[in-house]
């Protein structure tokens, strides 16, 4: 009886301890998978084209490991709260500051990612059937829209595959770029180009790690959040950074799909942009998120608004103007970053207080950080906004407190 009971009791607990044990599987690949995309590799491309070749290695590797920090600090928020970011922000932000300044900016950013994807995917589905671009363009932006309208559990396993068939695609590139020996470029040196590679390749990921929050807030602890950080984002960013660190070097041209056609290899070119567009239905989850706390509405009904959105400004050509994107998305976004980590970190101790109306405190904080980002041109333009952010977030807050015990005990 007694050795019927201890059994029953071992299988219990071994039961319950496989979800724990495998936890971070629910989170982590949502992520990941934004982070084995084009996107990324075109980023790694271009520091190959800039860059002599092991400085370009060395910005990929400071880029990733900064990357991971910042998921593992600000995601790492959001999966102790198990909030998304939008609800994050209310603690620097106010209700209605993360409402009408907050989220509108991730609503515009992570929309924009969407339609870079869709049209990047799009094209390549069109370059492989022989239909019309916009045709495609608009199946696959639907197709991916579906899969984030089916919600979370679906969309973690939907990535989990095309993770994996878009690195292995990546490495087939590679091996196709070295096999074809084309002639090895190495770039001058210069402390500006290094400084503006570092930035590109750091700002064009910040908006992926100001909305870690919501991609991490399923998460049972922080053992997920250590896994999903370093185990998980580390190697892949680096992977990808560094893939794209020698195709760029190797062929001079910075879009890793007009290099594999350059050396010959279109189809295998189109092939890995269509699975690395799948992404797209990653970048449309957060802006579901935001766009939901704007108007109030159900996320998979903000899904369908996002979507919308997405398909307008990939008909009007993003990809053309995706230089100025990234320059909008390093400099708005990470003030939004540094605030929450001075809250959090150093204000709350760990507990937060979600607060009504708008905190002044924060919107000045985060409009100092922007102009920081804009106008200080000594340094790496994302991590300026971010440090200011911080800094003067933090500043203001410990004045107002101040303040406040003042007036509380006259």
């Amino acid at each position: 009886m007694v050795k019927n009971g201890l059994t029953r009791f071992v299988r219990a607990n071994t039961i319950m301890a496989k979800p724990l044990l495998y936890s971070w599987t629910k989170v982590a690949p949502t992520l990941g998978v934004i982070f084995v995309s084009p996107a990324i590799l075109t980023v790694g491309c271009t520091l190959g084209t800039m860059l002599p070749f092991w400085y370009a290695i060395a910005t990929s590797i400071i880029t990733g490991v900064t990357i991971s920090l910042f998921i593992y600090l600000h995601g790492g928020v959001g999966a102790r709260e198990h909030l998304p970011f939008t609800k994050l922000m209310e603690a620097s932000l106010g209700a209605s500051g993360s409402r009408f300044l907050a989220s509108p900016l991730i609503t515009i950013t992570q929309i924009g990612w969407y339609s870079v994807g869709i049209t990047l995917g799009g094209e390549a589905a069109s370059q492989l059937t022989g239909i019309n671009s916009y045709v495609m363009i608009t199946a696959f932006g639907v197709a991916m829209a579906l899969v984030t309208y089916s919600g979370f559990s679906k969309l973690s396993n939907f990535t989990k595959v095309t993770a994996c068939l878009t690195a292995a695609f990546s490495v087939w590139s590679l091996y196709a770029v070295m096999l074809q020996q084309p002639s090895f470029v190495s770039p001058p040196y210069s402390t500006e180009g290094l400084l503006y590679a570092a930035g590109l390749a750091i700002g064009g990921a910040t908006s992926i790690s100001t909305v870690s929050p919501d991609f991490l807030k399923d998460a049972r602890g922080s053992r997920d959040v250590r896994i999903t950080s370093f185990v998980i984002i580390m190697p892949l960013i680096l992977f990808t950074l560094i893939s794209g660190n020698i195709m760029g070097a190797y062929t001079s041209i910075s879009n890793p799909v007009f290099a594999l056609v350059a050396i010959g290899l279109p189809l295998l070119a189109n092939l890995l942009l269509l699975l690395g567009s799948c992404a797209a239905a990653s970048s449309l989850y957060p802006p579901s998120l935001a766009l939901a706390n704007i108007t109030k509405i159900q996320r998979k009904y903000a899904t369908i608004f996002a979507a919308i959105g997405g398909l307008v400004l990939a008909y009007l050509g993003i990809v053309d103007s995706i230089t100025y994107f990234l320059r909008f998305i390093g400099i708005l976004l990470p003030p939004l970053i540094g605030m929450n980590l001075a809250e959090y970190y150093l204000l709350s101790k760990r507990v937060l207080t979600m607060r009504k109306g708008t905190m002044m405190a924060g919107v000045l904080a985060w409009l100092i950080g922007a102009l920081v980002g804009f106008f200080i041109t000594l340094g790496i333009p994302p991590i300026n906004a971010l440090l200011a952010g911080f800094i003067s977030y933090y500043i203001f807050r410990r004045v107002q407190k101040r303040a406040s015990v003042r007036i509380d005990s006259f």
